[in-house]
């Protein structure tokens, strides 16, 4: 959002280039980590640690399921934690689609008002990909 300033800025302000959520996270769903606890350990506020494992999840399942016991890495030698990858697997695939029907609906309210949600309200900027006609040249 324009204004707020970025987790990376954020982390180069405070004199933490070479930050990592990861070495904070433990693998194993025994050893899970509340994110207080998380927060607390890093040092950081709230909003940025969340941010952080957004970003790492990228990269690494972390797997937070509901159940109170904090963010973890899944041990893929441990069989439970296996299941509980494969249980977040289902549930977030359930998740994205519950959103796409209800972005369904939106999305087609918008094309009946003749309204292009991809470009609306965006600046058109030049230059970047698309052709400058001859009458927007004068």
């Amino acid at each position: 959002m324009e204004g707020q300033i970025e987790l990376v800025d954020y982390l180069r302000q405070i004199g933490r280039k070479n930050f990592n959520i990861l070495d904070y996270i433990p693998t194993g769903s025994e050893k899970a980590i509340r994110r207080s606890d998380l927060v607390k350990t890093c040092g950081l506020p709230d909003r940025y640690v969340r941010n952080a494992i957004a970003l790492a999840r990228r990269e690494i399942p972390i797997l937070n399921l509901q159940m109170g016991r904090g963010y973890f890495i899944p041990d893929m030698n441990d069989e439970e934690d296996r299941k509980k990858l494969i249980r977040y697997v289902r549930q977030e695939e359930s998740r994205l689609k519950h959103i796409g029907w209800s972005l369904k609906s939106a999305r087609q309210t918008l094309r009946n008002c003749g309204i292009d949600w991809r470009t609306e309200g965006e600046k058109k900027k030049q230059g970047k990909g698309k052709k400058k006609h001859k009458k927007d040249a004068a």
